[in-house]
């Protein structure tokens, strides 16, 4: 048997009684080793993704968004859209005389 508890990992939560830490759920994260539930776990800021068991946010890459707060993945910029930057909450259209491809 066991003889002593160890610490939980950053990206998972242990209740008490925990077998084994339980990892944050998608669309959240933690780099903290405290937790006791997974609403200890931080939700995903916009213009991140956050997969199962997170340990910080990955900002969404050039050509890709997340809206909103607690994403498990970016989405790509639709057709007659861009985004330029890393970490985008939207797309941008594309100006008159131009045209964005998917």
């Amino acid at each position: 048997g066991a003889t002593a508890c160890k610490a939980c990992l950053p990206g998972s939560y242990c209740p008490q009684g925990a077998a084994a830490p339980l990892p944050c759920e998608a669309g959240s994260y933690s780099n903290r080793t405290d937790l006791e539930s997974a609403g200890d776990c931080q939700v995903c800021p916009q213009g991140h993704a956050c997969t199962t068991g997170a340990v910080v946010p990955i900002a969404c890459l050039p050509g890709s968004f997340s809206l909103g707060l607690g994403n498990a993945e970016c989405e790509p910029c639709k057709a007659g859209t861009y985004q330029s930057d890393a970490g985008a909450a939207d797309c941008v259209p594309c100006g008159l005389g131009s045209f964005c491809p998917v």
